[in-house]
């Protein structure tokens, strides 16, 4: 695989990374006071951290069924 980082400004997707990443670590929510908003800014604030999102260009579909090592680039 081979694309692009690129930064995740605020909006839809970077809320669906937190969200994402509360889902896949629950006890994330332990640092957050009770009922305060998940949201990208509060995230960051706490963590100093950013979010950052990988654009694929190229792709390989890989397929042992076909035959073993079978690969194919698929351009994006």
């Amino acid at each position: 695989m081979a694309g692009r980082i690129k930064k995740a400004g605020p909006g839809l997707k970077a809320l669906q990374a937190v969200r994402a990443y509360i889902g896949k670590y629950p006890f994330m929510r332990e640092f957050f006071d009770p009922g305060q908003e998940l949201d990208v800014e509060s995230f960051g604030e706490r963590f100093r951290v950013r979010f950052y999102r990988f654009q694929p260009e190229l792709v390989y579909y890989m397929d042992n069924k076909i035959r073993f090592g079978f690969r194919e680039a698929i351009q994006l």
